[in-house]
């Protein structure tokens, strides 16, 4: 199915839907915006050069236990999850010269760009409703409308996976500095998740939310891991199990504290 026709039959709470908040024109959703931010200064920008774009916020997708790479991973707490846990801020999608793309946005954030890819791995991985359209999708973070539209001007004229990795080399020079950075954000989280549940107002949804950052951290190391041919062929000879089992390892390196040590700091609530 095509990306446009895809997210055409997303229903919003307009529509009594639960899948997302907003999905319409982007000229109408930036009516609802009062406070002038960034991101509605790339969402102007992006206006400016296309008036018939679209939006969809706060997009809901579950985590599918099924799907292999999930299952290599073997990040058991993920499956717990009930509902559709995993947010996508913003999908930003139009046709232009008869093509069809979509551009996943995050507000700006020291580990927004892993997150992004996270989104969007799970979004296109086998078995979701946006397989068929892996290659309409561009993942960034929006730092300010000037490098946004970088990316925008060529969204419909290019290979999406060409800006993407154009993305990817900005973000980070290499796979290990990209692994690192996740293991780090990673044990930002586990150090200061116990504090975070306690202050929260909804424990609940604080600790829904840590379980995703965590599982999407392990999704982009294994994942980019696994769709580096460049890995493939020289640190593994072309042997794509070896790959696979690397790729597994260094997943199993991102530390996380466990879904019941969660609910268990809630005793030290005050």
């Amino acid at each position: 199915m095509a990306l446009m026709q895809i997210l055409e039959e997303v229903k919003d709470i307009r529509k009594e839907g639960t899948d997302c908040d907003f999905n319409g024109y982007l000229e109408d959703y930036i009516e609802t915006l009062e406070e002038d931010t960034v991101m509605k200064a790339c969402f102007r920008a992006i206006l400016e050069k296309n008036a018939d774009m679209k939006i969809c916020v706060n997009y809901r997708f579950g985590i599918n236990k099924e799907v292999i790479s999930n299952q290599i991973i073997r990040y058991k707490d993920s499956f717990k999850l009930q509902g559709n846990p995993v947010v996508c801020p913003y999908i930003l999608y139009g046709n232009d010269r008869g093509n069809d793309r979509g551009l996943i946005l995050l507000e700006e954030a020291p580990e927004a760009y892993l997150f992004a890819k996270g989104i969007y791995y799970c979004l296109t991985e086998p078995m979701s409703p946006f397989v068929d359209a892996k290659n309409e999708i561009v993942a960034m973070v929006a730092v300010d409308p000037e490098s946004v539209m970088k990316i925008f001007d060529r969204l419909f004229t290019y290979k999406a996976g060409a800006l993407q990795r154009e993305l990817d080399r900005k973000a980070y020079p290499g796979y290990e500095e990209l692994k690192m950075d996740a293991i780090n954000t990673a044990i930002a989280l586990k150090e200061t998740a116990a504090e975070k549940i306690q202050n929260a107002e909804d424990a609940e949804s604080c600790i829904r939310n840590l379980v995703v950052s965590w599982f999407l951290l392990k999704k982009v190391v294994y994942v980019q891991y696994m769709v580096n041919k460049d890995i493939l062929e020289k640190l593994h000879e072309g042997n794509i199990k070896k790959q696979r089992n690397q790729a597994k390892i260094n997943a199993d390196e991102i530390p996380f504290v466990s879904y019941s040590d969660c609910w268990r700091s809630l005793q030290n609530r005050g």
